[in-house]
């Protein structure tokens, strides 16, 4: 049976029982800015970061930033908010798998989409793309390391939730940690701020501390979050990646964001001079119409990576393989006269394609000419 949404009193939940063994609680909204609605609409997958709550203030900061230009789609991951919360181990594929399949569930005929990962959420992120690049049209890396021995980890904030530590102490620690900005002086110079701060993030760690199983989820979490590490794979990142910094953010220094830039390559692009620390994606006001305008925006010297159907009308679309060649088998649905497709590689005729509009097979392979008639151009040719 395949997944479905069923809709709460409280928002919205996704059943993935059957495929995943959790609910995922969710919302949408947006987009608010008319210039951005209509024919111009894009969804935007935004995953938060450690200990998330769409109940708290400071991870709907997050959502207000993006929810002016884009259809955003977010979550609460496994382990956190009104989503399922399990007493059991837990991967960073695991996470990336969650993300697949609720996508797959919620929007199927919207998909590939733009997915933007903060913090812990640019973890899963990275995990998804490597996992599932048929989901992610671009992909936006914030204050997100690639983790292991080579690639660095952010703090290990696992240690501001160890036994022992009060929310007080935590709080503490997090304002401090987040920017370097932040010490002693500072909080004397600008105890207005501090205070406000202060009383902000102390109101959102007690979102949902007396619900059963709660610490239990995070520390699940925050358990993942320690063994992540993508070095290795991301040279399998194909889409174009985004990754944003901030030089006061000393949680996930720039310095991991170079090496995670470097690593991934000649598709990745950085901007690491923002504002803010650590949340500055919510905090600087900048950051989220700059990656608003990457995100719509052709990489510069590109050919156009999208190709449109132009044969087949007399058959219901041109025929889709499995594979690259000729021998390999046929899909069942054609892809439709009109389509839009992405190109994901370019095998001399063959084409290897993901569909964003039209009808047809998600993924696949078809010839860019038969008889020496086009039936697949690339868009505006």
């Amino acid at each position: 049976m395949a997944p479905k949404a069923s809709y709460g009193p409280e928002g919205q939940l996704c059943d993935l029982t059957e495929s995943r063994g959790v609910n995922l609680y969710y919302e949408t909204s947006g987009p608010l800015r008319r210039d951005w609605q209509g024919e111009r609409e894009e969804i935007l997958f935004l995953l938060l970061g450690s200990t998330a709550d769409l109940r708290k203030t400071t991870d709907q900061q997050y959502v207000l930033g993006s929810v002016g230009f884009f259809k955003v789609l977010t979550y609460d991951h496994r382990n956190t908010g009104r989503s399922t919360i399990k007493d059991e181990p837990c991967t960073m594929q695991d996470y990336a798998d969650d993300a697949a399949a609720f996508l797959e569930a919620v929007i199927p005929e919207r998909l590939p989409v733009f997915v933007l990962g903060v913090s812990f959420g640019g973890m899963v992120a990275q995990h998804l793309a490597i996992r599932h690049p048929h989901l992610v049209k671009k992909l936006v890396l914030c204050c997100s390391p690639a983790g292991g021995p080579l690639g660095g980890m952010s703090y290990p904030i696992h240690e501001w939730y160890a036994p022992g530590v009060s929310v007080e102490s935590r709080v503490v620690k997090k304002i401090f940690q987040a920017s370097t900005a932040r010490d002693e002086q500072w909080k004397e110079k600008n105890a207005s701020e501090w205070e406000m701060v202060y009383a902000l993030l102390t109101r959102d760690e007690k979102v949902g501390a007396s619900e059963p199983l709660r610490m239990e989820g995070i520390k699940r979490q925050l358990e993942a979050r320690q063994r992540h590490d993508t070095w290795d794979q991301l040279s399998m990142l194909k889409m174009d990646v985004l990754c944003c910094g901030s030089p006061l953010d000393n949680i996930t220094p720039v310095a991991l964001l170079q090496r995670l830039v470097e690593r991934i390559g000649s598709n990745c692009d950085a901007k690491l001079d923002f504002d803010g620390g650590h949340a500055f994606a919510a905090a600087d006001a900048t950051a989220l119409p700059y990656i608003n305008g990457w995100l719509r925006s052709q990489r510069p010297g590109a050919s156009s990576s999208v190709w449109k159907v132009i044969g087949g009308s007399d058959k219901g679309g041109i025929l889709v393989r499995k594979g690259p060649a000729m021998t390999d088998p046929a899909e069942e649905e054609r892809l439709s006269t009109g389509a839009l497709v992405e190109e994901l590689e370019v095998q001399g005729e063959r084409l290897h394609f993901r569909l964003l509009e039209g009808t047809g097979p998600r993924e696949g392979w078809v010839l860019v000419k038969l008889k020496g008639k086009d039936l697949v151009v690339r868009n505006g040719s």
